[in-house]
């Protein structure tokens, strides 16, 4: 099966994707990265823009995680003997997969690549872009996206922090049929993940992340060999979250959760099981 991956290089999207890129790695003809920050903004006013939306306790959150990472895939580009934990991007290079960053997936020449890779399916994962009617039509066994909450509800932005805030008792790891809608699609498996005593935002995507990564050699399997059973979504009962807000991060810290902890870091690091 030919394969084309939609992501973006972060570390938890790499967490779902791990496994996955070893044991499909002659099946991957293209990964398409995309450079997205907030909107069409650049780094400068995508800071200026979360400090003044979402606050600066998220907005160091989210440097943290991005500058802790992006370390550690320096890291590993400096010392190649050193396992990869962390970048889909530096795995994609070590391997030789052909691969296209762009702040636009769906540009003319983008949609030529992939149709050039002539996939069976196209895999999206973390992508932070709409993928756009034409690219969604290409594939025969079409497209499918990994999404880190229990859908219909919590589709949209930053759903772990979401469920904190809204003091949820779990999340979930879902894996779903693309469509023109945003998280609408038929769902091919979705699994709870409990949320647990003192939790971190972090530390619940993590979990999820890890899940989803085993769910998600599953399902491709079952698409290969036509045995996937997905169902339609009851949207009645559907929510949608965009950017988390100051009053939200206030609440997730109410509830009894943090955002990230030292502890959480560690044990990604070293890629351990998150807390649970």
């Amino acid at each position: 099966m030919k394969l084309v991956l939609l992501t973006n290089d972060n570390f938890f999207s790499f967490t779902v994707l791990n496994r996955f890129l070893e044991k499909h790695k002659n099946d991957i003809k293209l990964v398409i990265f995309s450079s997205a920050l907030i909107g069409k903004r650049g780094t400068l006013a995508s800071i200026k823009w979360s400090l003044k939306n979402t606050g600066w306790r998220h907005t160091i959150f989210k440097l943290t995680v991005y500058g802790v990472f992006r370390f550690l895939r320096l890291v590993c580009t400096l010392l190649p003997f050193l396992k990869n934990h962390y970048s889909s991007f530096l795995w994609v290079k070590r391997n030789n997969i052909p691969y296209i960053i762009s702040p636009n997936i769906n540009t003319p020449e983008v949609l030529k690549a992939i149709q050039k890779a002539k996939p069976n399916l196209i895999i999206s994962v973390s992508m932070n872009q709409i993928v756009k009617k034409d690219i969604l039509e290409l594939p025969p066994q079409r497209c499918i996206n990994v999404h880190c909450a229990p859908l219909p509800r919590y589709g949209g932005m930053s759903p772990y922090i979401w469920a904190l805030a809204n003091n949820e008792d779990h999340s979930a790891a879902t894996i779903h049929y693309m469509d023109e809608g945003l998280d609408t699609g038929d769902i091919l498996v979705q699994e709870k993940i409990p949320v647990v005593k003192k939790d971190s935002a972090f530390a619940l995507f993590y979990r999820c992340c890890r899940r989803a990564g085993e769910l998600l050699e599953k399902v491709v399997t079952d698409i290969e060999t036509n045995q996937q059973k997905p169902y339609s979504q009851d949207l009645s009962q559907k929510t949608y979250f965009s950017w988390p807000t100051t009053e939200s991060i206030r609440n997730l810290r109410k509830n009894g959760y943090h955002l990230a902890t030292f502890v959480d870091f560690i044990l990604a690091i070293f890629s351990q099981k998150p807390r649970c």
